[in-house]
């Protein structure tokens, strides 16, 4: 059972793990024939394309946090030979930025780094790249961060909240003692009165 639950979460974790890459084979290439398409050709051999991973999904997630509605994809061209052929893919790993099914660019850079491919996409694609999302409103803008809460603070509030708590607590108690006492002394004088008004009829 224990073993099952590790096995469940490390597919989980996998399964979450590249979410914002779309990977795409020679059945599903044709969705690059709509929109805009930044497509990674790789073999997973290669030591480049497997440094090239992680950069390739922060480039997405980057894409995506802006909103864009630029299409980041990865072909294995080892599994998929058409669509490598048909895009001319002769060495791995090969960046392209394809447009409604046609190849526009392809990226020749060296440095294959998540600002240059970003700033490579901003170049080729028709799209104008918004920025990460910013305050919007002025209180949002000038509201001041919050102190964070001292230890000491922390415990003073505790101890307000329990004295509160005991008071709450023991009031029904402590009516009863006063409503007692109140009663015990108004009862003792009254059975004073009584005494001297008996004795002084007799």
């Amino acid at each position: 059972l224990v073993l099952a639950r590790w096995v469940t979460l490390v597919a989980i974790v996998i399964g979450c793990h590249g979410r914002n890459v779309k990977s795409l084979n020679d059945g599903t290439f044709d969705e690059t024939y709509k929109g805009e398409w930044a497509v990674d050709f790789y073999a997973p051999w290669c030591r480049h394309c497997k440094d090239l991973e992680p950069v390739w999904e922060a480039v997405a997630s980057d894409l995506k946090a802006r909103g864009s509605q630029i299409s980041v994809a990865k072909v294995d061209a080892t599994l998929n030979p058409a669509s490598a052929k048909r895009n001319n893919v002769k060495a791995y790993p090969t960046i392209q930025f394809i447009r409604d099914g046609a190849l526009i660019a392809e990226y020749a850079s060296g440095a294959r780094d998540e600002k240059s491919i970003l700033e490579w996409i901003s170049r080729v694609s028709l799209e104008t790249l918004p920025e990460v999302k910013e305050p919007t409103s002025e209180q949002e803008k000038k509201a001041p961060a919050e102190a964070p809460e001292t230890s000491s603070s922390h415990g003073l509030h505790d101890e307000i909240i329990g004295v509160i708590k005991g008071l709450i607590t023991s009031a029904p108690i402590l009516a009863c003692s006063l409503s007692m006492t109140f009663g015990g002394i108004i009862g003792l004088f009254f059975g004073v009165a009584y005494a001297l008004h008996i004795k002084k009829i007799q």
